[in-house]
């Protein structure tokens, strides 16, 4: 069921990506095939070479989709339904939304290229009207954010298990203790850093954490060890942890929270601009066929992680699903230490883009930025630190409060699909 589910996925996204609205004979025609109008924006830009070929690309949008969302999908199918062949349904939602989003993702690369503008703010401000630049730009500012106090649940989950796991002295097992520790001596001198690019390849290695994680949760879901006479589900038992639980039908409400935590988890929306500018040979093609394969390889993984991790624990899955794993399991133990670590280094990629959005909707000069970098990066961290020592639960965070984001997104490539302006 689920191979026909993926490969269903990696058909509507490729169809969706490439289901551009064409002008009517009536309109100017304002997308050029040749991707005469991509070139043009990568030149506003600044860069009018070619940087990214559509493989590299493909995994950057891949990597940029399956993020800290994706382990709380178990959770979001628990809370559509107990019964265990929940995850069918739940895959078909995914595939859905995975194709819908696709649509809207190349759509605003499209939009991008219509109006020669290259970045996200330029094609909101052609599409929907001047002056309106600021509400996307605090939009995509509120979701790095909440991306960065995502991150800080998941340190805090992770840090303070392995704590425990290792024997670390009580007060260094606190959560707030650990968050505040990690805060003041890893994320604030990295957020400070100027130049990111040293950090670049530890976003691979989240990447790897997060594709060794799936595969943690499907062995587990294949090989028993939570089931029946399985020694770990005799673990959780003996550390008081929840164990499996399945029951029967299913609850509207739980599958409109499903939804919500899919709205969040497949918005990559603010980087469409990125992707475009920086492809090697830029078309539209091209360009589709990045938003396909990477949307595509997205559902694959959400499939995985949603399927399997609801196929071992049905209600009992946790908001962040490696913390339904048994203490005593030493395959999840080294996933929780990889995707702690890659969490952290990957922290500040996000944390420049709030900070940055922050700056532009002060309308800070130069020497603003500079005078005030330090303290609003101390308060910023702070912030999200604070959130993460009292949101423990990642699935709230993921499935109720950032999802919003999706709406506008949707809006501004709704705007784009209607949007034909003259080209010269």
């Amino acid at each position: 069921m689920m191979r026909r589910t993926v490969l269903l996925a990696f058909l509507a996204s490729q169809a969706a990506a490439r289901l551009a609205p064409q002008p009517s004979a009536a309109r100017t025609v304002a997308l050029r095939a040749d991707g005469s109008n991509f070139k043009r924006a990568a030149v506003a830009r600044g860069g009018a070479s070619a940087k990214s070929s559509v493989p590299a690309s493909t995994l950057n949008l891949a990597k940029n989709i399956v993020g800290s969302g994706v382990l709380a999908l178990p959770a979001g199918v628990a809370a559509y339904s107990s019964a265990r062949g929940a995850s069918a349904p739940a895959c078909l939602l995914i595939a859905l939304l995975g194709a819908v989003s696709a649509y809207c993702f190349a759509l605003v690369g499209r939009a991008c290229a219509a109006t020669g503008t290259s970045t996200y703010r330029g094609a909101w401000e052609k599409t929907v009207g001047p002056g309106t630049g600021g509400l996307i730009t605090g939009i995509c500012s509120f979701k790095t954010l909440v991306g960065c106090v995502s991150y800080c649940i998941i340190i805090g989950d992770t840090g303070t298990a392995l704590a425990k796991k290792l024997g670390a002295p009580a007060l260094l097992a606190r959560r707030d203790v650990l968050l505040s520790t990690v805060g003041a001596a890893v994320l604030f001198p990295l957020s400070m850093l100027r130049d990111l690019k040293s950090l670049a390849p530890t976003s691979m290695l989240g990447l790897a954490g997060m594709l060794y994680t799936a595969l943690v949760v499907v062995l587990r879901g294949l090989d028993g060890s939570y089931a029946g006479d399985g020694k770990l589900l005799a673990a959780l038992v003996a550390e008081g942890k929840p164990t499996p639980s399945f029951g029967t039908g299913s609850s509207p409400g739980g599958a409109l929270l499903l939804v919500s935590m899919l709205a969040t988890s497949f918005i990559a929306h603010y980087n469409a601009a990125n992707f475009y500018v920086e492809l090697e040979n830029p078309t539209l093609a091209r360009y589709g066929t990045v938003a396909g394969l990477g949307f595509s390889i997205a559902v694959a993984f959400f499939c995985a992680v949603a399927t399997f991790g609801h196929r071992t624990f049905g209600s009992a899955a946790q908001g962040f699903i490696l913390n339904s794993f048994a203490d005593a399991d030493a395959l999840a133990n080294v996933a929780k230490s990889l995707v702690g670590v890659a969490v952290a280094f990957t922290y500040p990629l996000l944390f420049k883009g709030a900070r940055d959005g922050l700056f532009e909707l002060l309308g800070s000069s130069d020497d603003d930025k500079e005078n005030m970098r330090t303290p609003v990066t101390a308060a910023l961290v702070a912030v999200t630190v604070l959130a993460g020592v009292t949101i423990r639960d990642l699935g709230f965070v993921v499935a109720r409060v950032s999802s919003a984001s999706f709406v506008s997104f949707a809006r501004s490539a709704g705007r784009a699909r209607s949007f034909t302006p003259v080209c010269s």
